[in-house]
């Protein structure tokens, strides 16, 4: 069966190319499909897969859906299929975990956005060193997910399939997760509302931050 292979930021380094067509056997899993690109391409090797299942912070989506909410790298692949990798956020690992800070827009103010912290690693060493990385959660009104995605997009990052289906935008130092829900506002009034989680680098984050409130500020204004 034939696959189309997307890859993104230093991935994509890594191959030499964005889009590649391959052929797998039929039957074939994700985790099949990945370890034979760790198995090709030296750039990937050891940067896909971990004890038996996905490495840690990397991103895997079927057709546009994460695999993490599907079957994991025991999700089959069929034919025509287009399997997506995104790798770590640059700047270090982010703490899934740690709670985030978050603003909600309403009506065109300003949104804050707070909240620093470093995450430990570990140096060539053994030593602790500190990387530079966090989480910021802000929250849209008057915006549609659609619509943060393409605002994403314009801000440099890259995704995979078409706006309305996407949910992860990769950026040069950041990475946004975005999703939405029905709020109410007043009375039977209902209002959707955008929740875009970033992380990355804290210096990329306040640029962008900053820069993609002004898009939605407009966009609900």
């Amino acid at each position: 069966m034939e696959l189309t292979l997307k890859f993104f930021a230093t991935f994509r380094e890594a191959v030499g190319s964005k889009t590649v067509d391959r052929s797998f056997p039929d039957a074939s899993t994700v985790g099949d499909v990945l370890e034979a690109l760790e198995a090709e391409y030296d750039g990937l090797a050891g940067n896909l897969l971990q004890n038996g299942d996905l490495k840690p912070q990397i991103n895997v989506l079927l057709n546009g859906r994460e695999v993490l909410h599907m079957d994991g790298i025991e999700t089959a692949v069929d034919d025509g299929d287009t399997l997506a990798v995104f790798p770590p956020v640059a700047g270090g690992s982010v703490d899934r975990d740690r709670p985030a800070s978050a603003a909600v827009r309403t009506d065109g103010g300003d949104a804050e956005a707070a909240s620093d912290g470093d995450c430990d690693g570990e140096g060539d060493d053994g030593a602790a060193t500190a990387v530079s990385s966090e989480t910021r959660t802000e929250a849209y009104r008057g915006i549609s997910r659609r619509l943060a995605v393409h605002y994403l997009r314009n801000l440099g990052g890259d995704a995979d399939g078409p706006d309305e289906a996407v949910t992860e935008v990769v950026g040069d130092g950041w990475r946004a997760s975005v999703a939405a829900e029905k709020v109410a506002a007043a009375g039977a009034i209902t209002l959707t509302e955008v929740t875009v989680t970033f992380e990355g680098d804290p210096a990329v984050l306040d640029d962008l931050i900053d820069r993609f409130g002004q898009k939605a500020m407009r966009a609900g204004g």
